[in-house]
């Protein structure tokens, strides 16, 4: 299995998980020339891929989709909660739609996806665990807070692609309006550096092989916090448990990487 990550910030999302020739899109949140671009970086067209998971539908995770859709002419694949229906038809008209529920596996080629529910202020949004080539790769960002079902599901990994949005302090101290601050910190908002750090404690065992730091807040957060956070965690996790740790970026793709 592999992950390329195209964008993920808080203003674009888009990442493809591939095994062997199947290639799928995880949301599409950055414009369709873009994501064409990034594919071709890639090696891969459009063309290319077999289907797009949309996580939920808020504009930084469906904003390419529209204008991909006209570009297959109705031949577009994509995968999404049934309570999105008329966010997802109102961005893609001409797409056709799969309906996926949380805790029901499905699959796409070569992959195998459990969708699951994440907290987040948006319609139904979900986190999925790809299983493809004896490589388990848990997806999730845009949740305000983790769940033992969410634990649950992401257990067993070897690899783990989640947010670290935002620094507490440099949250508080953004000069945001206070109800915007209170939205990113609570229980459907975002994960904070400490927050993501818990989660990994929580699901962290010694075949776990991969972290990806993701939907970095360019205003309340930067690289070095999130990474550094995020290694002390990693330093004091037990035995042999030593994954190696990814950035992601919101204007600069990451190319490959071998789960």
């Amino acid at each position: 299995m592999r992950l390329s990550v195209l964008a993920s910030s808080s203003s674009g999302n888009a990442s493809v998980v591939s095994v062997g020739c199947t290639h799928v899109l995880v949301d599409a949140g950055i414009s369709a020339r873009r994501i064409c671009s990034c594919l071709e970086q890639c090696d891969l067209t459009l063309n290319d891929i077999s289907g797009v998971l949309i996580t939920h539908e808020h504009m930084d995770h469906v904003r390419g989709l529209r204008t991909m859709a006209k570009k297959f002419e109705g031949n577009l694949r994509i995968y999404c909660s049934r309570y999105l229906r008329g966010d997802i038809s109102e961005q893609a008209p001409t797409a056709s739609l799969s309906y996926i529920e949380p805790g029901s596996v499905f699959s796409i080629g070569e992959l195998n996806i459990t969708p699951f529910a994440v907290n987040h202020d948006a319609c139904d949004p979900m986190g999925f665990v790809f299983e493809g080539g004896d490589v388990r790769l848990g997806y999730i960002t845009d949740t305000g807070s983790t769940t033992n079902r969410m634990i649950f599901a992401l257990r067993e990994l070897n690899a783990l692609f989640v947010e670290s949005n935002y620094d507490e302090t440099m949250l508080a101290e953004s000069g945001r309006p206070s109800c915007l601050i209170d939205r990113i910190r609570g229980s459907f908002g975002h994960l904070s550096n400490t927050q993501a750090g818990e989660l990994v404690q929580a699901v962290a065992h010694e075949n776990l092989r991969h972290i990806f730091l993701a939907h970095m807040s360019p205003e309340c957060n930067t690289p070095n916090k999130a990474s550094t956070s995020m290694q002390d965690v990693i330093d004091s996790l037990p035995g042999n448990c030593r994954p190696k740790l990814h950035l992601t970026h919101r204007n600069a793709m990451l190319s490959w990487v071998e789960l």
